[in-house]
């Protein structure tokens, strides 16, 4: 997957409370550019991904006036996308551009020589991804982003309210300013998601017990944890859901996300690992997360070791298993238990002694730690 970067070049920075949530840096495929860039100060950073259909995963956002936001542009469709940010009332407009600019048109992504046009993505091919920054105006209004690929503008769009009132946005159903497919498929449904969701999937966002650089994962058989990567842990798992996200869809972006299922895993010693001994608690240094089989597994070295973790549904749930890989393990390591009455733990590797258990660098190099709840 190739990664490409843009910028309006207006960079800014600015103190937002939640600054912290989106500086960690979230990465695919161990991108060091990209975690170069999460250092840059920003208040916002949002996922949005071209979906098939000629949508966007997202349809609606609300942005602080005068805010410096990050949106983060996957395109896992078949088809090429763009996406751009216009002035307020001119999609059609610019869309009307886009089509008219015949020949020059794809060596210029689509992108129309306009000062309608704020900020805008190139034309990213199937798996492609693409960042821009946005510096939001400080006048309030509903500011169009649309791929102007030739067919798309018509219905492949969404809104970014700019406003100091996000509590007071329409219903997302009701909203005249996102594409009427996505307006009916949200009155048939009750659900705040817009669109079904496949399991394995992912979230960035705001969870409860956990700092603002959680990531909610949904796993296969109905099992999904919470990873903390403000930290580099897992934080619980539950069974029967994924979460409740529509106060976050709803774009109150603070709001933290609900729990759906119940909760049967708490991880009660933070980080699990020590290092030569029991005592001696490593401090972590998040390196980013791959793909594998739709499932992240997480990297992050703590000194000049490196984790790779991995955490699938167990063949018996509710429960689930974490696949740990370390790289240059020279001592003897702990991994520490949580305090859990009502699951059963086992190990594939080392030797249990009272909470935790003792691995030398040989077997810390690949084991298992399988959790099962009991109820």
């Amino acid at each position: 997957m190739q990664k490409q970067q843009c910028s309006n070049n207006l960079y800014r920075y600015r103190y937002f409370p939640f600054l912290v949530c989106f500086l960690i840096s979230f990465s695919v495929f161990w991108s060091t550019d990209s975690l170069a860039q999460s250092n840059t100060a920003m208040d916002r950073t949002i996922e949005i991904k071209a979906i098939s259909g000629l949508k966007y995963d997202k349809v609606r956002l609300a942005a602080e006036p005068g805010s410096t936001i990050r949106i983060n542009l996957e395109n896992d469709d078949e088809m090429i996308h763009n996406l751009l940010i216009v002035k307020p009332s001119t999609r059609m407009d610019v869309v009307k551009q886009a089509e008219s600019m015949g020949e020059e048109g794809a060596e210029n992504n689509y992108v129309p020589n306009s000062s309608d046009v704020l900020v805008s993505t190139p034309l990213l091919n199937p798996g492609e991804e693409a960042s821009i920054i946005f510096e939001v105006p400080q006048e309030e209004g509903i500011y169009p982003y649309v791929c102007t690929y030739p067919a798309h503008g018509i219905v492949m769009y969404g809104a970014i309210y700019v406003t100091n009132s996000p509590d007071e946005l329409p219903p997302i159903e009701e909203d005249p300013n996102i594409p009427e497919q996505v307006r009916d498929e949200m009155a048939a449904s009750d659900s705040m998601h817009p669109y079904p969701l496949e399991m394995p999937t992912l979230t960035r966002l705001f969870m409860p017990e956990s700092s603002p650089a959680a990531i909610a994962v949904g796993m296969e058989k109905d099992q999904s944890y919470n990873w903390d990567a403000g930290y580099s842990f897992l934080r619980y798992a539950w069974d029967g859901g994924y979460i409740d996200a529509s106060d976050q869809w709803n774009d109150k972006a603070q709001e933290v996300a609900k729990v759906v299922g119940d909760i049967y895993y708490r991880n009660t010693t933070g980080f699990p690992f020590r290092i030569s001994n029991p005592d001696s608690i490593p401090e972590p240094d998040f390196q980013g997360y791959r793909m594998v089989d739709g499932y992240p597994q997480f990297k992050y070295k703590m000194g000049d070791i490196t984790v790779h973790e991995l955490i699938l549904p167990a063949e018996v749930t509710p429960g689930f298993q974490i696949n740990y890989m370390l790289e240059n393990v020279q001592e003897p390591i702990w991994y520490m238990l949580s305090d859990n009455d009502n699951v059963s733990i086992d190990f594939s590797e080392g030797e249990r002694e009272g909470n935790r258990i003792k691995l030398t660098p040989e077997e810390a190099k690949e084991f298992t730690i399988s959790i099962v709840s009991e109820e």
